[in-house]
């Protein structure tokens, strides 16, 4: 059997290469451009040093009192200067007036040069040109100023050999690339390792990040879960709360053979609620969302009580709904059920016979549902502990509902809280937030 050949690894640059690779481009022409210059300058003062030592030996020689050309006459002072030079390599001699105009050629071509630079008559600095072609040549315009003058007298023009000063700037664009290229190096791999350093912390922070947003999305999907889980299980608890009392009435007129009325009664409304809670849980999960006008939500409410309590003919309701957006069917449906129970609880302790008034007050980012009926109170004793669990002021009381109530309230991001009791008036308030800032959809199990 043939071993499988392993695969060759596959070699991978260190992060943040291509930024590296572009920072080093960069120094490399920022250097470049700076060597330039530089190098422009080290030439230039390597020429003027030559023109001031050939200054210095003509000034020597016109200022030399055994001249006897070097005296009053400017004109003799200009030729005694020009033609003294006897220096090698020296391969044009001229004499120019002091606004630069040739009158005289010693040695070398006859036409008149033109200078790099204009000739200043009040400058006793030299003007100095390397010319590299035909052949290296330095030029040299030097200044004659005798002691007793005020100004230049004229100007002699010099032309020497250049190829000892041709091969010096050899030399010193030699040294000016190594100490660059040197420079380069030291800079670049100094730069390349900080650049690499921080790259690689930025990568591991990078990772950590993505393992930490890995994680926080995995801890909101369990928590999304969570929620669902309860708030189904809180719809459960509605259910079950619900179905308590036309059960009981139920058990009670098979066992005593009461009216076969009474016990269809019971089954039907325990039928309807079944039926109700399931629709909602199947709307929850299988259709698309929609949208229940808040007046609709008070009706449906009110048709609920009068459906599965037998209330007396003289029960009214007053329900008001401003005007506003419409809530979606999963924030309606919860808070139908929360509204329900509220409703109930109102009928029984107005003994079926009464007032009840349902308002849904909109405001900036949510709804208010304000129940109140007109019965006896909550006995002040109770109030405090409204909410918990397994605590009723009816004998025949399960005490879950308004705990149940107040947990769909919450599953909807909202609350349930009791405004007021007195004789007379009992009010709660139920706030529902806008859709967008509703948690997850419940999905039936």
């Amino acid at each position: 059997m043939e071993t499988p050949h392993p695969k060759p690894a596959r070699f991978r640059l260190p992060a943040g290469s291509p930024a590296i690779l572009g920072a080093l481009v960069l120094l490399a022409i920022a250097m470049a451009a700076v060597r330039i210059p530089f190098r422009d300058q080290l030439r230039h003062q390597l020429a003027a040093r030559d023109a001031r030592v050939l200054a210095a030996l003509i000034q020597q020689q016109l200022n030399d009192p055994e001249n006897p050309a070097a005296g009053d006459d400017p004109l003799a002072a200009i030729i005694a200067a020009s033609i003294a030079p006897d220096l090698p390599g020296v391969e044009a001699v001229q004499a120019y007036s002091p606004e630069g105009r040739l009158f005289a050629t010693f040695l070398g071509p006859t036409n008149a040069i033109t200078p790099s630079a204009p000739l200043d008559p009040n400058s006793s600095a030299p003007v100095v040109r390397f010319r590299e072609n035909p052949k290296p040549s330095l030029e040299v315009w030097l200044p004659l100023r005798p002691e007793q003058a005020s100004e230049n007298v004229g100007y002699t023009f010099i032309a020497l050999d250049g190829s000892d000063l041709a091969a010096e700037y050899s030399r010193l664009d030699s040294n000016l690339l190594r100490q660059v290229s040197i420079a380069f190096v030291l800079i670049g791999t100094t730069l390349a390792g900080i650049l690499a350093l921080n790259f690689r912390h930025l990568a591991q922070a990078n990772r950590l990040l993505a393992d930490r947003s890995h994680r926080l999305e995995q801890a909101n999907r369990e928590l999304s879960l969570a929620a669902r889980t309860s708030a189904v299980g809180a719809v459960a608890s509605h259910l079950v709360h619900g179905l308590r009392n036309p059960l009981a009435a139920l058990q009670y007129a098979v066992a005593n053979g009461g009216d076969t009325r009474d016990a269809a009664d019971s089954a039907r409304r325990m039928r309807t609620m079944i039926d109700d809670v399931v629709r909602m849980l199947r709307d929850e999960q299988g259709l698309p969302g929609f949208e229940i006008p808040a007046s609709e939500v008070l009706d449906e409410a009110r048709r609920r009580c009068q459906s599965h309590a037998r209330v007396s003919p003289s029960l009214q309701w007053e329900l008001i709904a401003d005007a506003g957006p419409a809530l979606d069917n999963r924030s309606a449906n919860l808070s139908l059920l929360v509204l329900e129970n509220l409703a109930s609880n109102a009928i029984h302790a107005m003994n079926g016979a009464g007032r009840i008034r349902i308002r849904a007050v909109r405001s900036p980012d949510s709804w208010q549902f304000q129940l109140e009926d007109d019965g006896p109170g909550i006995p002040p004793e109770t109030r405090d502990r409204l909410f918990a669990p397994v605590l009723s002021s009816r004998s025949e009381g399960s005490g879950i509902g308004l705990a149940i109530s107040r947990q769909l309230a919450r599953h909807l991001g909202g609350d349930l809280q009791l405004a007021h009791s007195r004789p007379g008036s009992t009010r709660f308030d139920l706030s529902v937030p806008l859709a967008s800032s509703t948690p997850p959809r419940i999905e039936a199990s």
